[in-house]
């Protein structure tokens, strides 16, 4: 059996640049976008300043809230995201 090929995710600041856009795409500041998410602010916050990596718990979250996908916030794949926001991208 082979083994699987992975692709490595982007890198925190990607996925970090990505969080932003689309929060600014929606017009929500840092705490409202990541309490509609049920994240607080202050571990939201360093996800989108790329100085930690994105959970995989708070990326379920941010995909419940706002449609964002994980092949999107991790890789950058806008194929399924809600179109208001792959319209802006």
């Amino acid at each position: 059996m082979l083994p699987m090929r992975q692709e490595s995710q982007d890198s925190t600041e990607a996925v970090a640049a990505r969080l932003k856009k689309v929060r600014e795409i929606l017009g929500l500041n840092k705490k409202d976008f990541a309490e509609r998410a049920g994240i607080s602010e202050q571990v939201y916050g360093p996800y989108e300043n790329a100085r930690r990596e994105l959970s995989l718990q708070s990326a379920k979250k941010l995909r419940k809230a706002y449609g964002l996908s994980l092949e999107f916030i991790y890789f950058g794949n806008i194929d399924d995201l809600p179109t208001r926001i792959s319209k802006e991208l």
